[in-house]
């Protein structure tokens, strides 16, 4: 029998061949820049536990199963992305016909249990501790300014602060503030445009304590005379990359700040931790669930409701307690 040499490449499909295949058809679908290098990470991780020429075909449910047992020690969130990614591959591959057997079906998803626990946020007092703390970095920094070294210090200092006033009066993901271009900021019309999930671009207001972030961000630059400064400030980006101006930085940027300011408070905080506390804060200030969902980019108020169940129904039993007349007056 004559094997085509298209039926003899689905045969003999290899992993590191299939991998580069889905990447491709997420890239054609418009998933973020981030999305698809969390999903290569995770592929890429799971490809190098196994034999090098390994192909498709040759995979079996003892192949996963040893795999999850070797990354058993992650913490929850990570073990079900990681099973959700390779479960997606898999399918795409017996869709694409690919492999001959409906390997997804070996991976079981976890269920995890829903919580209406309150989410962790930053009190005021922890605000008020970071932010003088940020202050007291660019004022210690710009007592000397001579050398290059010295320069970068003070501009990586002011960066932070503004990065954190972002996080801070936005709501937003990390990856929407690392992407910000300057572009997206309209200080007169104060307005400023988030890149969100799906490639969706919402506009907020910008709040008048980040006005006047911005406002001193860009007076605190004014004396940096370091031309490799000024060339990086010549950037699209609003938080360019030194070593590629071109590009934004990480979110890794962002994750060795809030390291930083773990030192700080005395216990971890991170990037999204800023998103969980503005969402609280707008809650208690009586803002509406819609406006609330817009201000976050979530797709649509239910994801709301349900990610902050516990503090809308605290704030609600409150108001309605105070209707309540006192018994001993």
């Amino acid at each position: 029998m004559i094997v085509s040499l298209s039926e003899e490449r689905k045969e003999t499909m290899l992993i590191d061949e299939a991998i580069v295949y889905f990447i491709t058809s997420l890239e054609t679908q418009q998933l973020s820049i981030h999305s698809i290098r969390a999903y290569s990470q995770d592929l890429n991780q799971w490809r190098a536990y196994l034999d090098a020429q390994m192909t498709l075909d040759q995979l079996s449910f003892k192949d996963f199963q040893t795999y999850f047992i070797h990354i058993n020690t992650l913490k929850p969130s990570s073990l079900k992305r990681k099973r959700v990614v390779l479960r997606r591959f898999l399918e795409f591959c017996y869709k694409k016909r690919l492999c001959k057997e409906r390997l997804h079906e070996y991976i079981d998803p976890i269920k995890s249990k829903k919580s209406n626990a309150p989410k962790e946020i930053l009190s005021k007092e922890e605000i008020h501790t970071l932010w003088a703390y940020l202050e007291k970095e660019i004022e210690t920094k710009a007592h000397t300014l001579t050398t290059s070294y010295e320069q970068f210090n003070y501009y990586y200092a002011c960066r932070n602060k503004l990065l954190v006033a972002l996080l801070l009066y936005t709501g937003a993901r990390a990856s929407e503030i690392v992407g910000l271009k300057k572009q997206d900021l309209q200080l007169k019309t104060g307005q400023i445009t988030l890149l969100a999930k799906g490639h969706k671009y919402n506009p907020i207001p910008i709040h008048s304590s980040l006005k006047e972030a911005f406002n001193q961000y860009m007076q605190q630059l004014e004396v940096l005379q370091d031309q490799e400064i000024h060339r990086l400030l010549l950037s699209d980006y609003l938080f360019p990359s030194r070593l590629h101006p071109k590009k934004p930085i990480t979110t890794r940027t962002l994750h060795d700040l809030m390291n930083k300011l773990s030192n700080i408070l005395g216990r971890h905080i991170h990037a999204h931790l800023f998103r969980h506390t503005f969402a609280s804060y707008c809650i208690a200030a009586h803002m509406d669930i819609s406006t609330i969902s817009s201000l976050i980019s979530h797709s649509n108020p239910s994801i709301t409701l349900s990610i902050y169940t516990h503090e809308i129904d605290a704030h609600n039993k409150e108001e309605q307690l105070k209707k309540l007349p006192s018994f001993t007056e």
